[in-house]
């Protein structure tokens, strides 16, 4: 075996960096995403049972019983209403699931 052999080999046995590591910090980092997610599916299981007591469009649709006839752009209107709620209680619950596994991975 030639010495340029002899090196190649003491240099890929070789470690990288004789640094010690820090192994706490991904897992502060990974127990504030879980706090953080946790908090975020909290809030959002909130906000939605508060939509699910008190919907807003529902007293409206009392008054307008009485009549028999409801208009369609009232109709529309509590539709519409109901799918932003939906959309944003949905965006915020797929975030904080994202960011609560994240934090479990990285307390792995």
């Amino acid at each position: 075996m030639s010495s340029k052999d002899e090196n190649q080999q003491k240099v890929e046995n070789k470690p990288a960096d004789n640094k010690p590591k820090d192994s706490k910090t991904p897992k502060y980092i990974g127990i504030t995403l879980i706090a953080i997610g946790v908090a975020l599916l909290i809030f959002v299981f909130y906000e939605a049972y508060l939509s699910f007591l008190n919907p807003g469009f529902i007293s409206n649709l009392n008054s307008l019983t009485s009549s028999n006839t409801i208009p369609i752009s009232f109709t529309a209107e509590a539709l519409v209403i109901l799918l932003i709620k939906v959309a944003f209680l949905g965006i915020a619950l797929a975030a904080g699931s994202t960011i609560l596994s994240k934090g479990v991975e990285l307390i792995k």
